[in-house]
């Protein structure tokens, strides 16, 4: 698996969730928009209260997803002897991307799960190297190669 490619695709992954976010705003600006000129008493205000929160929770994760295609973008695809953010890890049960908190996704046909620095499992990673091993909730993980 290289490592520059699955960045690539990563960072697609965001783009699209990117672009989903701010049509989601837009949509929902709109609607604010609308209803401000049909609308009036409790009701209206109600309403618009829901959405302004509704607006504020797709603006902060928007910025979340912003800031996590910056992390991707800033990755380098050099190798180190240790596990860093952004080390690809494979182990005997699992392959993982470190400090890029995406969760599951595909990637040539390999499951790759992205997880922060602040997750248990990210913790126990970071400064391992190859041959690595550790056990994380009763399973005896092994680390095979890191990128």
């Amino acid at each position: 698996m290289i490592k520059t490619d699955l960045l690539e695709h990563v960072s697609g992954m965001i783009t699209e969730k990117i672009s989903r976010l701010q049509h989601d705003i837009s949509d929902l600006q709109k609607d604010i928009a609308e209803d401000s000129k049909s609308s009036a008493g409790d009701k209206f205000e109600t309403s618009r209260e829901m959405a302004q929160q509704e607006l504020l929770k797709l603006g902060t994760q928007l910025a979340e997803q912003q800031r996590l295609k910056n992390l991707v973008e800033s990755q380098s695809a050099e190798t180190s002897s240790t596990i860093k953010v952004g080390t690809l890890v494979q182990t005997n049960s699992g392959v993982f991307l470190v400090g890029i908190p995406i969760g599951k996704f595909l990637f040539q046909n390999t499951v790759v799960i992205g997880i922060g620095v602040g997750a248990p499992l990210g913790q126990l990673l970071l400064n391992k190297s190859e041959n690595d091993r550790f056990t994380f909730n009763g399973q005896n993980f092994q680390i095979e190669k890191i990128s």
